[in-house]
């Protein structure tokens, strides 16, 4: 009886040996699931507007160190100040993930934006422009939440898609 429990042990602990994740897979895992908290943390607070969820999303001691992003905010309060701004500017923001690329920690992704410019000059007709934005961003994650980003967003082809002219300096 007792040489069968031992074999059993054995098994068992065999089995476990087996079941257990190599560094490869832990690494492919952690991408998927910081790929789909970046899709999720889209959806969610920039297409579905739930400002509610940031902080599921955002770490206590998150920092956006995109170019004039806000230096004295931290954490959650930083995305909800952003968003809200960007609401106030295009009511109807609806953001599509263009692509999204992870390894470990990092996430970049490639992203398309349209949205009615609220408050800027209106169209022949005097309605409010639509908008086409376009960017990246890489996230740094840590335990599925955002730690750090990163922004570049094209900042001239809005301003060419609300009736701004670029005009050469004379010489």
């Amino acid at each position: 009886m007792r040489t069968r429990v031992w074999w059993a042990v054995l098994g068992l602990v065999g089995m476990t040996g087996c079941a257990a994740v190599s560094p490869a897979e832990r690494a492919q895992r952690v991408s998927a699931d910081n790929k789909e908290r970046a899709r999720l943390f889209t959806e969610e607070v920039y297409n579905q507007k739930r400002l509610d969820r940031i902080a599921e999303y955002v770490a206590a001691d998150y920092v956006d160190r995109s170019e004039d992003a806000p230096t004295q905010l931290r954490g959650p309060e930083v995305v909800r100040t952003q968003a809200q701004a960007g609401f106030e500017l295009f009511p109807d923001l609806r953001f599509e993930l263009l692509h999204v690329l992870a390894e470990d920690d990092w996430v970049m992704v490639r992203w398309r934006a349209v949205g009615t410019d609220a408050q800027g000059p209106t169209d022949d007709d005097g309605r409010p422009r639509a908008v086409t934005l376009q960017g990246d961003s890489l996230y740094r994650l840590r335990d599925g939440r955002f730690v750090e980003s990163w922004d570049l967003t094209d900042r001239l082809s809005p301003l060419l898609q609300r009736g701004y002219k670029v005009v050469p300096p004379t010489p």
